[in-house]
């Protein structure tokens, strides 16, 4: 079995993390992958666990490039591909165009938000051609059904974390511009809409009356950077609330942490969650998207609703007031994680949808 995976992505995500899982776990079982992204983008170089690779370079100017597409069609044909399997919404698009003047393999799309597609034509078509969609959460395959993706092009194959890859050391406080001692809750999202940073910031002054010396800390990046520099300023919490900008060094930085908190308004599975919980740190999650699926109420972590900064903020109090609670949700969780979401089930689910196209 050849696979091709596409990423047009120029950063590095959850997604991109996933996929990393995903292309190393195939070869590693003697698959033949072959991977195509942009020049510069961190999918198309980055080592993969040091697994052998064909790396595809492609422009990924628009949405429906016909020279990718074309790009994308050639390695196809050169490389016998069975499955083009893509990981964002541009490489959907381009691995359909590029099965179609290829006139081989099958497509399979990862689906990893919990917002529906936008109606229209257009889109209407994108969601027609692939021959799978892989949901990532429960959650997200309901959105899927309601679009009208029938039932028998539609599996749930949920996101992983490797226990692994946490196994380090943590960062030194002094190293995140925090004193020691203090209270740390720790945030890692991207500065985008959906993300919901503005409801965490406004959580944070009702938090730090109740805990004056927690601070946050806030790793990722994004287009809302300015305005989430600007409610910091406003909101006088400059002092308590640390961005980090980009990490390259996450799992070292959650295991810094006292607690973790993620405040998305949508999400589709959440997989900062995952890793918070296998290192064992208590979190704070709201009910987004397929969050309820990881974050049980007392049980795994405390749930809070969606934009509602004032049960956020209790939330985050009760987890550093109350201690006992707080470790025994951490082990539940990290239980949880290594029960239900390993990388090894992961591999084996999308390998059973790639199986099971190409015998049909």
């Amino acid at each position: 079995m050849n696979v091709l995976h596409i990423d047009e992505q120029v950063g590095w995500r959850g997604g991109e993390q996933q996929a990393s899982y995903l292309i190393q776990g195939l070869v590693r079982r003697g698959r033949r992958v072959v991977i195509a992204g942009r020049p510069n983008g961190l999918f198309l170089v980055s080592e993969h666990g040091g697994v052998p690779l064909v790396r595809i370079a492609a422009p990924f100017v628009t949405e429906f490039d016909p020279y990718t597409a074309l790009v994308l069609a050639r390695a196809v044909r050169r490389h016998k591909i069975d499955i083009l399997h893509a990981h964002t919404s541009h490489a959907h698009a381009a691995a359909c165009l590029a099965r179609r003047l290829a006139g081989r393999g099958k497509v399979v799309v990862s689906r990893r938000v919990d917002f529906a597609p936008r109606s229209g034509f257009i889109n209407r078509w994108k969601y027609a051609m692939p021959d799978h969609i892989v949901a990532v959460s429960a959650a997200i395959a309901d959105v899927m059904r309601e679009y009208g993706i029938p039932e028998e092009r539609l599996t749930v194959v949920s996101s992983a974390t490797d226990p692994a890859r946490f196994n380090v050391a943590p960062l030194v406080r002094q190293a995140l511009g925090v004193p020691e001692g203090v209270p740390l809750l720790g945030n890692v999202a991207a500065l985008v809409g959906h993300k919901d940073h503005a409801t965490l910031l406004s959580a944070m002054p009702l938090a730090l009356a109740e805990l004056p010396e927690l601070h946050l800390v806030i790793a990722g990046e994004g287009h809302l950077r300015s305005q989430v520099e600007a409610r910091i300023a406003r909101l006088g919490i400059g002092s308590s609330v640390h961005l980090l900008g980009h990490r390259d060094d996450i799992p070292n930085l959650l295991r810094a942490l006292d607690a973790f908190v993620l405040s998305s308004n949508q999400e589709g599975r959440g997989g900062a969650i995952l890793e918070a919980m296998i290192c064992e740190i208590p979190v704070v999650a709201t009910a987004a998207g397929g969050l309820p699926e990881l974050v049980m109420h007392e049980k795994t972590g405390l749930l809070s609703p969606v934009g509602d900064p004032h049960a956020l903020a209790r939330n985050i109090v009760r987890v550093f007031r109350e201690p006992a609670l707080a470790r025994e949700m951490a082990r539940n969780a990290a239980s949880y994680v290594r029960e239900n979401f390993c990388v090894d089930a992961m591999v084996e689910g999308n390998i059973r949808v790639y199986e099971s196209l190409m015998a049909g």
